[in-house]
């Protein structure tokens, strides 16, 4: 399934997977292991991830996507 409505990138081609549900498109997520909405900053989000991981070798289970960060105790 090709959703040719995203704008195509400037990442080496990657194949994702996609689903429709209720006229929605999602696409998977490896590092959260679950279906987001396809919207176009999780289109941007999910080629850096898969480049990091497949191009340059970056493991998922060292990768995390969307947490908080604590500095000098400030969330």
């Amino acid at each position: 399934m090709q959703f040719c409505y995203m704008e195509k990138l400037n990442f080496p081609k990657f194949d994702f997977l996609f689903k429709s549900k209720e006229n929605k498109s999602y696409i998977f997520d490896p590092v959260r292991k679950k279906w987001l909405a396809l919207t176009p900053e999780e289109w941007v989000r999910q080629h850096m991830l898969n480049h990091l991981m497949v191009n340059l070798g970056y493991p998922a289970a060292r990768t995390r996507v969307e947490s908080g960060l604590k500095y000098n105790e400030l969330q």
